[in-house]
């Protein structure tokens, strides 16, 4: 089961009360998307840099999503607990 980390950065946007998910930002490596998430925070309404390991044969998600950074108002499922 071949295996893969990626690094995704998600930008928010907002539609009358809702965050809705805008462009989605793929990097080679953690640094890289954290970097690029705090930039976009300065016009994005939320941005999250996640990392997560999928299988490449399958594209099954093999970890939980680990949020590496987040700007602004992002939605529910990436604010700290």
């Amino acid at each position: 089961m071949p295996a893969k980390t990626l690094f995704i950065v998600q930008l928010f946007e907002r539609s009358g009360k809702r965050l809705i998910g805008g462009r989605a930002l793929d990097f080679r490596t953690a640094d890289e998307a954290v970097a690029r998430a705090e930039r976009a925070s300065t016009t994005a309404v939320g941005v999250v840099a996640i990392q997560h390991t999928v299988d490449t044969d399958t594209g099954e998600v093999l970890e939980e999503p680990v949020v590496l950074s987040r700007f602004g108002e992002v939605p529910a499922e990436f604010r700290e607990e």
